[in-house]
């Protein structure tokens, strides 16, 4: 590799250390004071950054934090999609091995996901057409495509994946919660939830 190519990498290597190096600090920033307290200066407080090179990779606070939105959205997609897209699992699997690594996620990033706790209100004061929006249309291709498997007859799959995203992000508030936290208690918990109702539709239908 040539110099400049080196010298090139390089700096793309401290570009993209500083960036993570924001996003660390804004996690632990929006988790302890909020989105409407916190600043771009406490946040570039909690880094060994200058001042002015926050400027360098986001706007303002308010792209930092949906930066962290969109983790956490491609981590659960990337940790789930090929779960739930599986169709040699049984429904039941599909739905308690695509909780369990959601809650693992949950439990391995607590500091991502309490900051997104901590400033949920906060979701509505941004622009909403991307907020999770590519996430909860593939799930609900995913429901449509177990529905066409003839695995929810009866159901409303748009209710359904309103359900089952609520009751997830729910019981991770509480798992966070627990010392020790148990992502399989609670991906064990939240399959029951959803297939005994699923079944009891399936049974009223037949």
């Amino acid at each position: 590799m040539s110099l400049a190519g080196t010298q090139a990498g390089r700096r793309e290597e401290r570009k993209a250390e500083n960036r993570a190096k924001i996003l660390a600090a804004a996690k632990k920033v929006f988790a302890e004071k909020g989105l409407g307290e916190a600043t771009a200066r406490d946040i570039v407080r909690e880094t060994d950054l200058a001042s002015g090179t926050f400027y360098n990779y986001f706007r303002d606070k308010d792209e930092v934090f949906r930066a962290l939105l969109e983790e956490f959205e491609d981590r659960t997609r990337e940790a789930t999609l090929h779960l739930r897209r599986d169709k040699s699992l049984s429904l039941e699997n599909r739905v308690e091995q695509g909780a369990r690594a959601f809650f693992q996620l949950v439990v391995e990033d607590r500091a991502l996901f309490c900051a997104l706790r901590r400033n949920a209100g906060a979701f509505s004061l941004l622009p909403a057409e991307s907020l999770f929006g590519s996430g909860m249309a593939e799930f609900s291709d995913d429901l449509d495509m177990w529905r066409d498997l003839g695995e929810l007859p009866g159901v409303d799959v748009d209710y359904l994946s309103a359900a089952i995203a609520g009751a997830a992000l729910q019981v991770a508030n509480r798992l966070v919660e627990r010392d020790p936290p148990d992502p399989d208690e609670a991906a064990r918990f939240c399959t029951r939830m959803v297939i005994g109702p699923i079944r009891a539709i399936a049974a009223d239908d037949s």
